[in-house]
């Protein structure tokens, strides 16, 4: 007996694709069987040399790298202090960022309004922004305004005015993206993770600040603050570009030859404490996901081990390998995507893993990461994992060092972390000396699996009783509205449950709330701020599919369609005719080699027709067509306008032969996460990404081409299908009607 199969949106908002899935395809153990076949090695690494470099430091301290490179008639101007949010106290969390950020806003001689219309005149542009441990000043010039670049950049870090009503504009700015970032699960979960690896370390605090840290600060402390470090002996400065070495190192010191070196305080930190097992939970009613972060202490960026760890980290979860991708992903479907990520700064750094996942698989998703951490510390990784891991770092590198801006990045890194310039020489030969006796080694100093710092931020709820069942029975919960990441225990002053301050060795640590003014609310998905873009990347795709009211006005959609579908068996041809009637009618009827067949669902039951008579199908598949109408794109929009679904704005995507794509996910207590990618040139839906079946499965992606307009309403005749990243079929319109009249019979069951 064929069953309904894959029931995909092919139009994008018309369910023109449900398929019949021949015998061969059928699933095995719940479970389709592909064949395996092994990706192609990658290709020979194009030849790419770094070019050569000058470095002088000037009386005063200031360091000068100069890279001629006179491919472009443009000069490329990075400068970086040795200062940045690691040197806030605790506070006045947030000065190095609003004192960056102050920068470009006006200087002793010039206006902002001024400042901005020069460099504009000039053609060039301008940056500033501060890091954990530096604070960086970029300028872009046209060669022939290359000394007038230099003295812009000079009057930015020398003559800032720190104008009040100027500092007030940024502050509120600043307290603006505070308050959609503690509404942000994703934000939470790094803010807490950080604390907990680093403890009361300053990479552990947020760098942007606090509320109610921001709103103390004063202009004498970034004044204060300023005169400190921003003295040229803290300062190097790259110039990368269409001039000599000798024009840039001349430029240079007649620009900052008077400046003045002095003294620089001592910034004494705070240890890291040592890896300790720890999970924290961040409770937010009503999250349909959960943000997961899993890891512990790293190294600094000028350890002899850093290009060991750092392929080891991307075997885990990076470009070239990643494991935790394969398994929850590709295999499982648990994710849209995972990742981890090798963080190396000045004094220390980290190993971290994250994703997201559906709350009721929280557990399923911890256990898989913490394993993955235990296998990468007990088993050798398989040669080609390496390779790949390898390829991908050897063969990016040219893009690393394609123009002087890149470039300029490229040799400030290696600068400023007192690192020889000539490893950047020798990059390509140092990445393919590292062997899998190198990486086992590592991961076995580095990676703590006993030890592990664990953050999990959602409806707590719905998978605690998921941790005792996986190995995690001791947890912290905090509430959201009552977390402060400046508590020992995470739990401001006078909330429920809070640890005596003394017992846990914070009583002299200044407790500030992240709740007040932000208290978390629980009944949207995500903050105001948020919301309202999300409200308006949803309005232009819905205008761009046709308009709210044309897409309320479809009732029904006829189409005839032609699909390849790819089985363990070969490529089978089909053609399908589909009536659709919105809500929760559809008729499918399809030509096989050798049947036809007919699948009908009339809301409530489904049965299938074909040579050897009429079935009913089963239960638990019907529910599956009822999910797969809700997943209908233009069901799901209607859905999300009219608030039956949250919208949720991801962070914007680039595809590799797509480019970039704004994502936006559509979810709700009763329905899996529909993720759309959107083109942002014309805000059509050029990919839909779910899971179908429920807990366990892989996700399917379905790439939508072709749009054309049908009776006002923007139609996909082509789709391509993918089922756990195997190709499932690839489906074209050849005929489509919307609203035409249909006769109630076709969905009427027959005797026989």
């Amino acid at each position: 007996m064929k069953l309904f199969g894959l029931v995909v949106g092919v139009a994008c908002g018309a369910m023109l694709g449900t398929q019949t899935v021949p015998a061969a395809a059928q699933p095995v153990s719940g479970r389709v069987e592909w064949p395996s076949e092994r990706p192609p090695w990658p290709l020979p690494a194009t030849e790419a040399s770094f070019p050569p470099y000058h470095l002088r430091t000037l009386p005063n301290g200031m360091q000068v790298v100069a890279v001629p490179h006179h491919e472009q008639p443009s000069v490329s101007m990075r400068m970086i202090v040795g200062a940045g949010s690691s040197f806030d106290s605790v506070d006045k969390l947030g000065v190095a960022n609003l004192t960056a950020q102050l920068l470009t806003q006006g200087t002793t001689s010039q206006s902002a309004t001024e400042l901005n219309d020069e460099v504009d005149f000039i053609g060039a542009a301008m940056g500033a922004g501060a890091g954990n441990d530096l604070t960086f000043i970029n300028m872009v010039v046209m060669r022939d305004s290359f000394r007038r670049g230099l003295g812009i950049i000079s009057d930015l870090a020398r003559e800032p005015a720190f104008l009040q009503e100027e500092i007030d504009r940024q502050r509120q700015q600043l307290l603006s993206n505070l308050k959609v970032s503690f509404e942000d699960p994703g934000f939470i979960a790094d803010a807490v993770f950080a604390r907990l690896v680093y403890g009361f370390h300053p990479y552990g605090m947020p760098g942007s600040g606090l509320p109610d840290t921001v709103e103390s600060i004063s202009r004498q402390d970034i004044v204060e603050y300023h005169r400190r470090y921003f003295v040229p002996n803290n300062t190097i400065m790259a110039i990368v570009g269409d001039v000599t070495a000798e024009e840039a190192f001349t430029g240079a010191e007649s620009v900052f030859g008077d400046w003045d070196r002095a003294d620089l305080p001592e910034n004494t930190l705070t240890d890291p404490p040592e890896p300790t097992r720890r999970v924290v939970v961040v409770n937010m009613p009503g999250a349909v996901q959960t943000e997961v972060r899993v890891g512990n202490i790293g190294i600094r960026r000028d350890h002899s081990d850093y290009m060991q760890l750092n392929l080891a980290t991307r075997i885990l979860g990076g470009e070239g390998a990643n494991r935790l991708h394969q398994i929850l992903r590709t295999e499982r479907g648990l994710t849209y995507g995972a990742q981890a990520d090798l963080h190396s700064r000045r004094e220390q750094g980290d190993l971290e893993a994250s994703t997201s996942t559906r709350s009721d698989a929280t557990g399923e998703v911890l256990r898989l990461m913490v394993d993955e951490f235990w296998r990468l510390q007990r088993e050798r990784v398989n040669r080609r994992e390496l390779s790949e891991a390898q390829a991908y770092l050897s063969g990016s590198f040219p893009l690393t060092i394609e123009v002087p801006d890149a470039i300029a990045t490229q040799i400030l890194n290696v600068v400023f972390y007192g690192l020889p310039v000539e490893q950047l020489q020798s990059f390509r030969e140092r990445v393919n000396s590292v062997t899998v006796d190198d990486i086992q080694r590592v991961a076995r100093s580095y990676f703590r699996p006993d030890r592990l710092s664990i953050v999990l931020v959602g409806d707590a709820a719905t998978f605690e009783p998921q941790l005792r069942g996986i190995g995690f029975g001791s947890y912290e919960v905090v509430e959201m509205n009552e977390l402060d990441l400046t508590a020992t225990d995470f739990k401001r002053p006078g909330s429920s449950g809070q640890a005596d301050a003394g017992a846990t060795g914070g009583a002299n640590v200044k407790r500030l709330r992240v709740g007040r003014p932000f208290a978390y609310q629980p009944v949207p998905a995500v903050g105001a701020g948020a919301k309202l873009r999300a409200s308006d990347l949803l309005d232009r795709v819905i205008a761009a599919k046709g308009g709210y009211r044309t897409l309320k006005a479809v009732r029904t959609i006829t189409a005839v369609t032609q699909a390849e579908m790819v089985t363990p068996t070969g490529t089978v041809l089909t053609e399908a005719t589909t009536y659709l009637q919105y809500p929760d009618h559809v008729r499918v009827e399809t030509k096989l080699p050798d049947a036809e067949v007919v699948q009908v669902f009339d809301g409530q039951r489904a049965w299938v027709k074909d040579p050897n008579g009429v079935h009913e199908v089963p239960e638990g598949l019907v529910s599956e067509l009822t999910a797969s109408f809700e997943r209908d794109t233009i069901a799901a929009l209607l859905a999300a306008k009219d608030g039956g679904l949250r919208a949720r704005v991801l962070p914007d995507v680039t595809e590799d032969d797509a480019g970039r794509r704004h994502v936006l996910e559509l979810s709700s207590a009763s329905t899996e996460p529909i993720v759309l990618y959107i083109d942002p040139e014309t805000a059509l839906v050029a990919k839909q990404v779910y899971v179908a079946g429920g807990s366990g499965q892989p996700l399917i992606e379905e790439q939508f081409t072709d749009y054309r307009a049908v009776d006002g309403v923007q139609i996909a005749f082509t789709a391509s299908v993918t089922r756990g990243g195997q190709p499932v079929l690839e489906r074209h319109v050849t005929e489509i009607r919307v609203n035409a009249p249909l006769d109630a019979e076709l969905f009427t069951r027959p005797s026989s």
